[in-house]
């Protein structure tokens, strides 16, 4: 056994199951990476593969709430502890349109209408419709371009 063979015996790292894995000695540690974290398990976003299938992307995917009646279009991309939610009856959920930006921290509930390539800024609270092609920003949010 070459000195090489006996280092891969004693220590040995490598991904599995969505953590790295460290073992040193027999004994296993699992680290979970938050590169590698499954969206499941930092988010609570149902009916999460056809939101993949429309290909929405989540940079930074964690902390993110989409209530299950919402509608979300293609190419729409979503940040980090943004919430989709419901308005007061609990039914009543946004739409939103295909290319929309929705930037940290943004909340966004109710029975509205969010526009096709919309921008929505970061901690924005979004309770009206928002026009196609535009940005909005502010608490509660306004018309910026």
């Amino acid at each position: 056994m070459t000195f090489k063979d006996l280092i891969k015996n004693i220590i040995c790292i490598k991904k599995e199951d969505g953590h790295i894995v460290i073992k040193i000695i027999g004994i296993k540690i699992a680290f979970c990476n938050p590169l590698i974290n499954r969206l499941e398990d930092v988010c609570c976003i149902p009916d999460l593969e056809r939101l993949r299938k429309n290909k929405t992307r989540f940079p930074h995917p964690i902390g993110i709430t989409i209530n299950k009646g919402a509608v979300i279009g293609k190419n729409c991309t979503i940040y980090q502890n943004v919430t989709i939610g419901a308005g007061k009856n609990h039914k009543e959920t946004p739409i939103i349109g295909d290319n929309v930006i929705i930037f940290a921290n943004a909340v966004i509930i109710g029975k509205i209408t969010i526009g096709d390539n919309a921008i929505i800024g970061a901690g924005s609270v979004v309770l009206n419709n928002v026009e196609a092609n535009t940005v909005v920003a502010g608490n509660p949010a306004k018309l910026i371009k």
